[in-house]
């Protein structure tokens, strides 16, 4: 491919988990990647990266943000050579579907076995169990870790909502998802999870033109998972050159500030959750964003450090509001906090690579 680099897509609908990439790739190496929003997403791919990666959040949000230019040229890309990887709502997006957005994008013809046209999504059953789907509904029957076979040996990764495929005619099965473990939670009772889970392919691999595409259910990137985390970094072919270098830059104590303010706020929702869009957030999301910028505050400078301040600032006071009752400015209060979160993080691997 032209320019060696893996773009991430942390723009609209997206949800913490493209966080866990970073933590991945930094400690390996892995530094020439890029962290866009949706529109530096789609410009990207005239560069032609050496891979591109589409993490979880809101399906229809993310889908709607990329919809004509953005799968035009995404198609296009993987089509002459490209890698793309989705995971959880990114595994999603190829899969064959007559709804829009995601009718612009059929490239794979592997279907999913988690819908369910008896659920209803509207009788008070959450986000995180059930979203609708034109008369049907997505099902989460499990949250948590799973079993996993890979090739007759077993790997545990965690499961947020990513899809569980049918067989597939064409495609090739990388995963099948083998068994439940103790930290498996059951959404919809474990016999339906068993039907519906243990047995199908968690993971496929879709050939489309001179590319391919590598769908994943679970989060094998999740950073409490290094075995998972090296399968993922080989099916990517992804390895880096050296570990870069440790925590050398200057203290911001007025952005340190705003982060353990933001925290006590973070905390202050006692585990409460808000459907954002068409997924479901809670406090322990929004503290592993603000994770992913505390990590990476030495190596912002005085404008980005400045720009976080004032936007870490904007989040709390609204996070207070809506602790306080005041629930109108969710949506954009995430969006804010993971636009804080991609730029630092972004930031932080344009400085790694000018260091080296």
């Amino acid at each position: 491919m032209g320019s060696g680099k893996v773009i991430v897509y942390a723009g609209t609908g997206s949800s913490h988990s493209w966080a866990w990439l970073a933590d991945l790739f930094e400690p390996k190496g892995i530094i020439n990647a890029r962290f866009t929003d949706s529109k530096e997403f789609i410009e990207s791919l005239s560069d032609r990266p050496m891979a591109v990666i589409l993490s979880g959040g809101d399906g229809f949000a993310i889908g709607s943000a990329l919809s004509g230019e953005g799968f035009l040229k995404l198609e296009e890309y993987i089509a002459g050579g490209g890698i793309y990887a989705g995971i959880c709502a990114g595994a999603y997006l190829p899969l064959p579907s007559s709804l829009e957005p995601f009718s612009q994008f059929n490239i794979s013809s592997t279907r999913i076995e988690n819908i369910d046209c008896k659920i209803s999504p509207l009788a008070g059953i959450p986000p995180r169990v059930a979203v609708k789907y034109g008369r049907c509904a997505i099902v989460h029957p499990v949250r948590g870790e799973v079993d996993l076979d890979h090739e007759g040996s077993g790997l545990k990764a965690p499961i947020y909502g990513g899809p569980v495929f049918k067989e597939p005619q064409t495609d090739r099965v990388l995963l099948r998802y083998r068994d439940f473990t103790p930290n498996t939670e059951f959404q919809l009772g474990e016999r339906f999870a068993r039907d519906i889970v243990l047995g199908h392919p968690a993971a496929i691999r879709c050939r489309h033109g001179d590319g391919e595409m590598l769908l994943f259910g679970p989060h094998l990137e999740h950073p409490s998972y290094p075995e998972a985390n090296r399968l993922f970094l080989d099916l990517l072919n992804l390895g880096g050159s050296r570990t870069p270098e440790a925590d050398s830059g200057p203290h911001r104590p007025e952005l340190a500030r705003s982060i353990a303010d933001l925290k006590v706020a973070i905390v202050g929702l006692e585990n409460r959750s808000f459907v954002v869009g068409k997924k479901l957030w809670d406090g322990s999301r929004y503290m592993e964003l603000l994770h992913a910028i505390e990590k990476r505050t030495w190596s912002t400078d005085d404008r980005l450090s400045q720009e976080l301040v004032r936007d870490l600032e904007t989040v709390r006071g609204n996070l207070i509001g809506v602790n306080m009752g005041v629930e109108s400015e969710v949506d954009q209060t995430t969006q804010l906090l993971v636009e804080c979160a991609r730029r630092c993080v972004d930031d932080h691997f344009r400085r790694l690579v000018e260091s080296r």
